[in-house]
């Protein structure tokens, strides 16, 4: 075992060891019900108490994407205020992504970041939508001038929008249902002055469970799609199982 990845949401998490060939060889997941709980049910994971590096990825924290030219890393607190006032005993941490021409700054309680630290010579902290962000932005040069890519979770949405394949928008919206989610994206393709009619919407994640489809989509967007991220992720047979479209992680993860 090399290395291993933790990936924090409302409710549950899930994680998976990678071998010395970089496949996944094992992977475990669980709910719980309370911050507590959370912590209680990290201490008790063995796998997670190995010295071997490890990355954790938190959906459940505010975040403020920061243009390189302007971050400096003392100063990731003041960018996170802008998301939202940091609560106390938080860890605050920042993600380079595009050649260190933006970052990601996310926090997770400083609580739960000794325990997952504890005994580790080596752990990084990243926002959750490290990994979608990193992906899309790998992708805008294929992008039409037009471009919505949206990642679907279990009660929210991550949403990014590039203008001549320049990042102009990201944002997270929470959702109950479709038309919570139809709502907050025509919205921002109003905001933006896109055309309904030329822009393309693709949509990830579990889009199933909020029964979003391609013929209901087209409906309102000429050119929408659910997708499926091509993979930077390897299996070990066996562990191929894991691998489904409600789970963008499970297909592609931070490089």
């Amino acid at each position: 075992m090399s290395n291993l990845s933790l990936f924090l949401f409302d409710g549950f998490y899930f994680y998976y060891a990678k071998d010395q060939n970089g496949k996944i060889l094992a992977i475990y997941s669980q709910s719980y019900e309370s911050p507590r709980l959370l912590a209680f049910k990290l201490k008790d994971e063995k796998l997670l108490k190995l010295d071997i590096p490890t990355r954790v990825f938190n959906h459940v924290s505010p975040f403020s994407l920061v243009p390189g030219m302007l971050f400096e890393s003392p100063l990731s607190p003041i960018f996170l205020f802008f998301a939202e006032k940091p609560k106390e005993n938080m860890h605050v941490f920042d993600t380079t992504l595009a050649s260190n021409n933006l970052h990601l700054v996310g926090s997770i309680r400083k609580e739960l970041a000794d325990l997952l630290s504890e005994d580790k010579s080596d752990i990084t902290f990243h926002h959750g939508a490290s990994s979608f962000l990193s992906f899309v932005l790998k992708e805008k040069f294929n992008l039409l001038n037009q471009e919505v890519i949206i990642l679907i979770q279990r009660g929210f949405f991550y949403l990014v929008a590039f203008t001549n394949q320049e990042l102009t928008l990201f944002n997270k919206f929470e959702i109950d249902n479709k038309e919570d989610f139809l709502k907050y994206t025509l919205g921002v393709v109003h905001q933006l002055n896109f055309n309904r009619m030329f822009c393309r919407v693709s949509v990830f994640g579990d889009t199933s469970f909020y029964r979003v489809e391609e013929e209901w989509g087209n409906l309102y967007f000429k050119n929408f799609r659910i997708s499926i991220p091509f993979s930077n992720i390897q299996y070990q047979e066996g562990t191929e199982v894991f691998q489904k479209p409600e789970i963008f992680e499970s297909f592609w993860v931070l490089p």
